[in-house]
């Protein structure tokens, strides 16, 4: 579980509950133990390879070593930097190597290579086990014959600005690139059996449709029989269960937010202020709100759930009851800030000053300064995991 650092003016109460909420939901998607959840061992009687690449991909192996014993041959896994540098494996036959999220680089490109060098050398006698998590689409980088990096990296900064939806964006690398839609699959061909392991990140839609979304979908193929482990759905529910346990009335469920951060924080917030239920009362949401920067000449520093939370909490703050707003991108980083969130509450926005601050900074998606002069900024680090974003919205006695 990784650390979870508050501001330094934030009062224990509230800290606590913030804590004690983030630790509940993202036990609940923790890739190692969804794992040995899910796992099968009847389906790996063969010498089996490991092909793991995502956030999640470490502690998704880690489980899945364990899991396979003796069966267990070799691995190459691919995660982010800072992941791979605070990574320990229970098994000398690992190859770890560093990919860049969320544009892909030369770094990449280097490890993808290796990958599907391990995955053309597999004997095809053994089996497969390709391990599949968040982010993984700019790690897993192989551009076609005559695609340059250049033109993947502007292609997918593009439409990341635009807040477009994540099967836009994987529809896009998958003209580029070679190792998407079924292309390690392809390589994959001359073995007895592969096995697909997912942490979702695409919300909604059907699962099965999903597949071909989630990191591209590099082993959709009906012939490969993926495992989806964990997803935001779980985290939802957790979320959920973690409100009841409070003896917070849960009024609404918001699920598969895929709208704009300030939009969805709207509608929330209507949703509480409307609300005739008794209190304490909440409302939870789930997925993946966006926010569009293409209008922008010069956007500050903000991700969609410092602005979601912001923009949640201005809605709020004309209202004459108490109220608390916690956001969480479940992999520890909202969008390109090194924040994973944030925790606002009613007297944090009773000063017009303030308030007037606050809405300068959520026109132009700026939201990360006034979070942290507001005390409201939460930090974790990457956490291994990512299952997209939650949102939790309280209205108290």
């Amino acid at each position: 579980m990784p650390t979870i650092r508050f501001q330094p003016n934030l009062d224990y109460p509230r800290k606590s509950l913030a804590s004690d909420l983030i630790t509940a939901v993202l036990g609940a998607v923790a890739p190692g133990a969804a794992m040995k959840r899910y796992f099968d061992p009847q389906s790996f009687s063969r010498p089996t390879h490991i092909l793991a690449f995502g956030k999640a991909s470490i502690e998704m192996t880690n489980a899945a070593i364990e899991c396979l014993g003796t069966n267990f041959a070799r691995a190459t896994v691919i995660s982010t930097p800072t992941l791979c540098a605070q990574a320990q494996f229970k098994n000398k036959f690992v190859d770890l190597l560093a990919a860049d999220h969320p544009l892909p680089s030369h770094l990449s490109i280097s490890a993808t290579n290796e990958l599907i060098e391990h995955a053309r050398t597999i004997p095809h006698d053994h089996q497969a086990l390709v391990l599949i998590s968040g982010g993984a689409s700019a790690m897993l980088c192989s551009p076609k014959e005559g695609i340059t990096l250049e033109r993947i990296i502007e292609t997918t900064d593009a439409l990341l600005r635009s807040g477009a939806p994540i099967q836009e964006l994987n529809a896009a690398r998958s003209k580029l690139e070679t190792l998407k839609a079924g292309g390690l699959a392809k390589i994959l061909e001359h073995i007895t059996r592969t096995d697909a392991y997912v942490l979702s990140d695409v919300i909604g839609g059907d699962p099965t449709e999903n597949i071909r979304t989630i990191a591209s979908g590099p082993v959709a193929e009906p012939d490969i029989p993926h495992t989806i482990i964990a997803s935001n759905q779980s985290a939802l529910d957790a979320l959920c269960a973690w409100v009841a346990l409070e003896h917070i009335n849960p009024i609404h469920t918001q699920r598969d937010a895929v709208g704009f951060a300030a939009d969805e924080a709207k509608g929330i917030a209507k949703v509480l202020i409307d609300s005739i239920e008794d209190t304490p009362c909440a409302v939870c949401l789930g997925g993946e709100p966006t926010v569009d920067i293409t209008n922008t000449s010069t956007p500050g520093s903000g991700g969609p759930m410092l602005e979601l939370a912001l923009a949640c909490a201005l809605e709020l703050s004309t209202t004459d009851f108490h109220w608390t707003v916690i956001t969480l991108a479940t992999d520890g980083i909202d969008g390109p800030t090194n924040a994973a969130g944030a925790i606002i509450t009613t007297d944090m926005l009773k000063d017009p000053t303030t308030i007037a601050q606050a809405q300068h900074a959520l026109e132009h998606h700026n939201a990360l300064p006034i979070c942290d002069t507001l005390g409201a900024t939460i930090r974790t680090g990457p956490t291994g995991t990512n299952v997209n974003d939650i949102a939790l919205v309280i209205r108290w006695d």
